[in-house]
Formats: C-alpha cells, structure tokens, sequence
C-alpha cells in the first residue's frame, strides 16, 4: 500500500475538474464585483467539491469490486494496493474533509455537500443498474458543482444556466451509454431504458433531452445575462453540432445505432467541452468587467 494508490483510488484529475466547475459556476453567475470574501468561498467550494467527488469515486470502487477484479484489475483496491478497510476509511475521511471546509462557508453549503456525499453512495450501492434513476442520479451531480458556484456568489438567478446544461447534456449521455451497453447490461440484469423498452426508445428519449438543451441553451442570451462573444459562439457551436450530427448519426436501424454510439458520445464531449469554454469565458470577463470596469 502506499499514498499514490490512494491518490489514484480519488481520481484527482477528474476530482480537480468537478472542483473547478464551482468556479466557473460561481463566475458565470457574477452580476456585482467580487469580493475577498466570495473569493475565499469560491476556493472552499473548489475544495469541498473536489473532496467529494474522492469520496464518490473510493464508494463506487468499493461498491463494484468483484467487478473491477474482472474488468479493472490494475485498480487500488482489487489490485490489492489499497485494503477494502483502507479504501472505507479513505471515503469517510474524504466525505468528513468536504463537509469541514463547507462549513467554512455556511449551511446552505454543507446542505449541498451532503446531499451530493448521500447521492453518489445511493448511486454506487443501490441505483447504478437501476436504468433512467441512476442516469437521473449522474446528471443532477453533474449539475450540483455549478449550483454551489451559483450559491457561493449568492448569483442565483444566473445559476441554473450552467447546471441545467450539465445536467441535460450528461442525462442524454448516460442514456447513450445505455444504449450502447444494452447486450452487456442483458447479462448484468441492468434495468435500463434501451434494454426495458427497446434501442429506438431510449434513442428517442435522449433526443428529447438534447434537443430540449438546444431550446434552453440561448436563453441566458435571450434575456441577457450573458453578453460574451464567445459565449455566443460557444452557442450557436452547439446548436449546430447537436441539430446536424446527432439526427444523422442516429436515424438508422437499431444494431446501427448501437454501432454508432461512440461517434455520439464523441460529438457529445465535444459539445460539453466548448459549453464549458463558453461558461468559463463568460466568468472570466465578468470578472474582468467587474473588477476594472
């Protein structure tokens, strides 16, 4: 056993970019200055965030290990590199970690980490092969990082932009995932949509939740609380990507589609990475607006 194995049991990269999604909330939410102590919150909540998200990803490795022995070996845990009492012991350290340093902020954000901690152990040890309520579960925590931003900078008529768009493009990934999991999940007994009530269902469904993300994606420019040109571009780039590439990678027959889902989660990455260079941008001159304006 040593530290890096339980490094790697926290996933730090991923748990660094849940962390910075407060930020980016936080920013792309600012409508006044920012002040020394928004700013000091704004850490915290990167913090906690981040301490969280360790605590989620050691639940769910502890949760799945007879699995990971078959299909991760190499992992912490099943590796033997990190004991199953260590990893318990790690996620009860981290969980207790994320709520000290929301404390440091107040109630509103202990509540949050809470019942982001409570969410992702029901995820891992009762909902993950629940189908559509464990797709639900990943999409809301997806969203809660951008909410605590929204929180932290007390911005919260501005919040739900950036978390509805987490949580619609992740719900629609989660159920392309389940499409392209359905001959694996027949074999787990996962209660998916795909595997319940057919591909071309499941297919229509994500539909829905996409193209509901085109429809709300403009109004934060719309009804101008956003005013960035990169967000605009940001935009119209995803407008575009989602209403040409995802009709026509996924208008065909259903064995096709199940082919064809990796291009989807793809082009998908692609969208969620330029909304969050469009939500960050939008941060990043706002505070630049507020701060010398």
């Amino acid at each position: 056993m040593s530290v890096q194995s339980y490094f790697i049991l926290g996933r730090p990269l991923n748990s660094l970019l849940a962390g910075s999604a407060v930020a980016i909330g936080a920013l792309a939410a600012l409508s006044a200055p920012l002040t020394s102590t928004q700013l000091w919150y704004i850490i915290l909540g990167c913090i906690t965030t981040g301490f969280i998200s360790a605590y989620g990803y050691a639940i769910n490795d502890i949760f799945d290990i007879e699995i990971d022995k078959i299909n991760v070996p190499h992992r912490p845990i099943p590796s033997g590199n990190v004991s199953l009492q260590g990893a318990k012991w790690f996620a009860i350290i981290t969980l207790a970690l994320g709520i000290i340093f929301a404390f440091l902020i107040d109630l509103v954000a202990v509540a949050l980490a809470l019942f982001g901690g409570v969410l992702l152990y029901l995820y891992a040890g009762y909902f993950k092969r629940s189908g559509f309520p464990g797709n639900l579960i990943v999409a809301l925590l997806a969203a809660i990082p951008f909410i605590f931003g929204g929180f932290v900078t007390a911005s919260y008529s501005t919040l739900i932009y950036p978390a509805s768009f987490a949580f619609l493009i992740n719900l629609g990934r989660e159920l392309i995932k389940d499409i392209e999991d359905v001959h694996g999940d027949k074999l787990e007994d996962v209660q998916s949509i795909a595997l319940r009530y057919g591909v071309k269902p499941a297919r229509n469904l994500a539909y829905i939740i996409l193209f509901s993300l085109v429809v709300i994606i403009p109004f934060p420019v719309l009804l101008g609380f956003y005013k960035s040109i990169p967000f605009y571009i940001a935009v119209l780039l995803i407008i575009g990507i989602i209403i040409y590439t995802v009709p026509m990678v996924f208008n065909h027959p259903e064995e096709t589609i199940i082919q064809n889902t990796t291009a989807i989660k793809r082009i998908l990455k692609i969208c969620m990475t330029i909304g969050v260079v469009g939500f960050m941008s939008e941060g990043l001159i706002n505070l630049f607006h507020y701060t010398f304006s």
